[in-house]
């Protein structure tokens, strides 16, 4: 390690009385929608009856102050970082130091519609395994909130992932002091990891992904002819993506439009988030509801919303699908390649088809590849002792 150079402050989180009493006064006043018969597996979006229990539950049960002191069990900072473009941002994160005398570093980056929450379940894991009864290797865990997400700052002018991916590498090694360090992402934080990993490979020792954000250029000399398998996949994907897609075409365009809505009315918010928990989770589907509370249960799923409601940036979350395409850094230059050994481990999420393994190694520098029995596309809050030993293994076998 080298001596940090920036200095992070000790952060707790207090949300003010009279924000819980306006937001239960909000819930109080909800104005719910009329539903269209057929809605028992949300094919026309979030349950009716699904929305009446959680805004119910939200407004009379939930316990912000139990949420924010497990919240505040963990230790977390804020530092203050700037970009090449000499935009100041706020970074908040968590840092839990591992056992024993040598645990890696390990930077731990969440995306949308989550916060760092998802990662809370496992951080004790990752550092400390023998409680566990695991044998290591122990990490130090660090897990920020994104650019514009939970209570790191919101942007002036809203950044992307590679901006984001050179905020991470100021905040390991300027403001923890490591030379070296490894990451593990999914979602929004796969596009900041590989990121990462382009751009500081000799900084970061290995990347372990839930999803393959970086499209190789076809059409370079480098790349193969797309196989049969190849081609199967990306039809299905569209097919999938059609059906699915409405809210990222709204984010990536005129995410205002949206914005008064979900940042002015907590069942809103909630409506527009919880369809995508309900879609994505590794959620039994075959009741309305019963699946989506056994996979993320009320307290697990309002502490995620909540936190968006009070910190006011589920605006500028939305925001980073108009700022991740507009940046480009998802396509791959021509004869590019994340170099930085990679393991990726695909959990089961909708009717997805399964990525083939070749379309991996069109990007990566694929040491495994994985395709997890369970687990969903918020892997570390479904299923956290199978994904932390799935992220431990993945390091053991790189390093």
């Amino acid at each position: 390690m080298t001596r940090p150079v920036i200095p992070a402050d000790p952060f707790k989180v207090h949300v003010p009385d009279h924000e819980i009493a306006d937001l239960k006064h909000r819930l109080e006043q909800t104005r719910l929608p009329n539903e269209p018969d057929g809605n028992e597996h949300w094919n026309y979006g979030t349950s009716l009856s699904y929305m009446e229990r959680l805004i119910s539950y939200w407004r009379d049960d939930f316990d912000w102050r139990k949420q924010e002191a497990w919240l505040n069990s963990f230790p977390q900072y804020k530092v203050s970082l700037t970009d090449d473009a000499d935009q100041d941002h706020e970074v908040h994160f968590v840092y839990e130091r591992g056992s024993g005398e040598n645990p890696i570093p390990l930077i731990m980056t969440h995306g949308w519609p989550s916060t760092f929450r998802e990662f809370l379940d496992v951080i004790d894991r990752l550092a400390h395994p023998e409680n566990y009864g695991r044998s290591g290797p122990a990490f130090d865990v660090i897990v920020p909130s994104l650019i514009g997400y939970g209570f790191s700052s919101l942007p002036r002018q809203p950044i992307g992932p590679a901006v984001m991916a050179d905020l991470w590498h100021q905040l390991m090694t300027d403001v923890l002091g490591y030379d070296t360090y490894c990451a593990q992402a999914g979602d929004w934080g796969s596009f900041v990891t590989s990121c990462l990993a382009l751009q500081h490979a000799d900084a970061v020792s290995a990347i372990h992904l839930t999803m393959l954000p970086l499209r190789p250029n076809l059409r370079h000399e480098s790349q193969q002819p797309v196989t049969d398998e190849e081609s199967t996949w990306i039809k299905e994907m569209r097919a999938w993506w059609a059906g699915e897609e409405g809210y990222r075409s709204i984010q990536s365009t005129k995410p205002m439009a949206l914005a008064y809505a979900v940042m002015d009315s907590p069942a809103g918010l909630a409506g527009w988030l919880a369809d995508k928990y309900y879609r994505l989770g590794d959620t039994d589907k075959s009741h309305t509801w019963e699946g989506m509370e056994a996979r993320f249960p009320m307290d697990t799923i309002l502490t995620q919303l909540s936190i968006y409601w009070f910190t006011g940036t589920i605006n500028s979350a939305n925001t980073l699908y108009k700022a991740g395409p507009a940046e480009g850094s998802a396509l791959l230059k021509p004869g590019q390649k994340v170099t930085v050994p990679t393991v990726y481990s695909e959990y089961p999420m909708d009717t997805l088809p399964i990525t083939p393994q070749s379309w991996a190694e069109r990007s990566y520098n694929l040491k495994a590849f994985k395709v997890m029995n369970k687990g969903g596309h918020f892997a570390a809050m479904e299923e956290p002792e199978l994904f932390a030993d799935d992220v431990r293994d993945a390091f053991s076998a790189l390093l």
